[in-house]
């Protein structure tokens, strides 16, 4: 077992990034992992479950590698925001990035660049959602590919989200998924850039270190590495697990509010519902109901927004719907 780290510094323009790489290496065949943390700043759990994966890995590691990236966004990280602070974009839009453009699209190219050196055979990045949230993975689209090439990919990118042991989230449509720029996300870019399979993991709310979810990432992670072969351990159902009777759960959303004013939900997230149920109530702040948001199709609530204040043409949360819906 070796465990190696260095410093990857990137010029911002007005300053450099300075992004720490840990490599735990078996020293036996087997694939190498990447794992990432807190490309957005205010997402900040993830940095920790990064650093235990570290410490758990030097003693249970039996092949493979596993290169660790704690946080690709640190300065968002020191100032507790979601964007890259130097030009107020978000990273996860950026991949693969230019080294000529923005600070955001240096930080990604170098960034890219340097994931790209590994040579990786999968990629794993830890994200956080909100504290009305259960913990998800989320299946990207192979756009870029087609045919055998696509179904292939699709199989490998499924197997993998099942391994987390999280409920499952198919990504939202082709056409969307390209219109909302998820293809330059980093996973997405790893799936439709370099065709290998990779995930998304959403534990836990933002601004904090919350541990309920460091232990989810971990417990998830490990599912991950073990259907990969690098560790023993096999994949552990999470208890907040909802599957759909049908398939997978599509990544959607609530329908948009008519009215401004509190949000009330009225399910957890979690539960399930069928197509008409009242999800929540926007009220007045003397308590009288202006709007309700329902369910157009069957689902299951995936998070809630982090406001009890909401805007006329708000969507208030995250759900997921049958893949056919």
């Amino acid at each position: 077992m070796v465990r190696t780290s260095e410093w990857l510094q990137i010029d911002m323009g007005d300053d450099h990034a300075h992004l720490p790489v840990i490599v735990v290496d078996s020293q036996e065949r087997g694939p190498t992992v990447v794992v990432t943390a807190n490309v957005h700043g205010d997402e900040s759990s993830g940095v920790v479950a990064v650093h235990a994966l570290d410490k758990w890995l030097q003693d249970n590691l039996l092949a493979g590698r596993v290169v660790l990236y704690p946080s690709l966004n640190p300065r968002g990280l020191a100032l507790n925001t979601r964007r890259v602070p130097h030009d107020g974009a978000d990273l996860n839009r950026a991949f693969p990035g230019g080294s000529g453009g923005a600070a955001s699209q240096r930080l990604a190219a170098a960034i890219w660049q340097s994931l790209d050196g590994w040579g990786l055979d999968v990629l794993v990045d830890l994200h956080t959602d909100s504290a009305g949230s259960i913990p998800y993975s989320i299946v990207d689209r192979a756009v870029a590919l087609k045919g055998d090439a696509r179904r292939i990919l699709d199989a490998k990118l499924v197997e993998l989200a099942e391994n987390s042991g999280l409920t499952v989230l198919l990504e939202y449509p082709d056409d969307l998924y390209v219109r909302f720029g998820l293809d330059r996300s980093l996973a997405g870019a790893v799936v439709n850039r370099f065709a290998r399979p990779a995930l998304t993991i959403e534990a836990g709310p933002r601004g904090v270190v919350d541990w309920d979810a460091v232990g989810v990432m971990q417990q998830a992670l490990r599912g991950v590495l073990g259907g990969l072969g690098l560790i023993e351990h096999g994949v552990v159902v999470s208890d907040t697990r909802v599957d759909s009777p049908k398939g997978h759960w599509r990544r959607s959303t609530t329908a948009r509010t008519r009215r401004a004013g509190v949000f009330v939900p009225s399910l957890r997230a979690g539960d399930t519902f069928r197509p008409g149920v009242v999800l929540g109530v926007v009220r007045d702040l003397a308590g009288q109901p202006l709007d309700e948001v329902r369910a157009q199709s069957p689902g299951v609530v995936v998070s809630w927004v982090d406001s009890c204040w909401i805007e006329a043409g708000q969507v208030v949360g995250t759900v997921g719907i049958m893949e056919d819906a």
